[in-house]
């Protein structure tokens, strides 16, 4: 059973040595299945946070996810196809929102489409764990 952020300590998500995610990476939504990063996919990087937010947008409560503003953690993926299942919102300005493909609960992270190299990046608090 996946464990939501509030559950786990940070120093377990990773590999120090690597910094790259120890385990399943799945939708925070309780009750949805969606596994959207396999573990050692991904990195740890630090990021801006203020592109996370969506105006008007508010994550329902079974979501299950921690929404701290001052966080800046997230798992980075260099190539879209490195996801197992997510969705994409359409571009607003030079963002596209990440999504869980299966209940569409979003946003989960985000693509900043003028970033070069491309990085897909998903909230380190926006997720549920399976070790």
């Amino acid at each position: 059973m996946p464990e939501a952020f509030n559950d786990v300590t940070i120093t377990s998500l990773y590999n120090p040595e690597t910094n790259k995610n120890t385990a399943d990476i799945f939708c925070p939504k309780e009750g949805c299945r969606c596994l959207i990063i396999r573990k050692n996919t991904a990195v740890l990087v630090e990021r801006d946070a203020d592109k996370l937010s969506l105006p008007e947008s508010v994550l329902p409560a079974e979501a299950n996810v921690s929404d701290d503003k001052e966080d800046t953690q997230f798992w980075l993926l260099k190539d879209m196809m490195d996801f197992d299942n997510v969705g994409f919102s359409k571009t607003v300005g030079s963002v596209k929102f990440l999504s869980c493909a299966d209940c569409d609960l979003g946003p989960l992270g985000y693509h900043d489409t003028a970033c070069s190299p491309k990085e897909f990046l998903i909230s380190i608090r926006r997720a549920r764990y399976r070790f």
